[in-house]
């Protein structure tokens, strides 16, 4: 029987997982988790689509890191974190989430067709105090053909978070759009209208991709700031847990 074909979304992950995969863009967006986990005093990192599994890793370079804990629904990407952390890191799909818990949602719920009700059931296992850090791409707009490729159903708007978040029965603790730097290059991905639909993040010479990172790690301690960008990053938590104010949805 020969081997079952990979997902443009699993072969993308696997390249990922090799460190040649390791961007300036994946680097930023772990800080973010690092960042919320010191803030809200978690122990625990409940990776949630965990592909690779390289938030792990990088956590794990960290000195006291978190516990880490991945689910991943695709079997392959899944026995391949097992392998890698062990089967003991495999987070149940059905356990209750502790207040210690930082859950991650990393550049997940675009590839969800129905975000709304996934969202919900990742609450319904919240207990009051823990919080979820999402991620994703951000404005409809900017839908190209690499999208298509990954699997993605749309992109947001920061509004269109808020709003998602709230229905499904969360307090957005704080919302931003991130990576501004990076709309012209998308901006020009878009109007070249290629049909090159690769799934792999392009390889950057070690100069560049450090540069790019300090230059995003800037524009990210800056976030309130921007109108715009290419993700939108969300910290949220249950509404019967917040006794702060729900952002005003724009």
């Amino acid at each position: 029987m020969p081997p079952p074909q990979l997902t443009a979304l699993e072969q993308q992950q696997l390249t990922v997982a090799a460190a040649s995969g390791d961007t300036f863009w994946h680097r930023v967006r772990f800080r973010l988790v690092a960042q919320a986990v010191a803030r809200s005093g978690a122990n625990t990192v409940l990776d949630i689509g965990a592909g690779s599994g390289q938030l792990g890793q990088w956590l794990g370079l960290r000195s006291n890191p978190p516990r880490y804990l991945f689910q991943e629904t695709s079997p392959l990407l899944d026995a391949a974190l097992a392998a890698k952390f062990g089967a003991e890191h495999r987070g149940a799909e059905d356990a209750t989430i502790a207040s210690t818990t930082l859950v991650a949602l990393l550049d997940v719920l675009e590839h969800i067709e129905h975000d709304e009700i996934a969202l919900r059931a990742i609450g319904a296992r919240m207990v009051p105090g823990a919080q979820l850090l999402v991620t994703v791409p951000a404005f409809q707009r900017l839908f190209t053909s690499w999208d298509d490729s990954l699997g993605h159903f749309r992109r947001y708007t920061r509004g269109e978070i808020l709003r998602l978040a709230d229905r499904a029965g969360f307090t957005v603790l704080s919302s931003a759009y991130i990576f501004p730097e990076l709309l012209p290059l998308v901006l020009l991905r878009k109007l070249r209208r290629s049909e090159r639909s690769a799934a792999e993040f392009p390889s950057l010479p070690r100069v560049i991709d450090r540069t790019a990172e300090a230059c995003s790690r800037a524009t990210t301690a800056l976030r309130r700031l921007w109108p715009a960008g290419t993700s939108v990053v969300a910290l949220l938590t249950p509404k019967a847990a917040s006794s702060a104010p729900p952002e005003r949805q724009g």
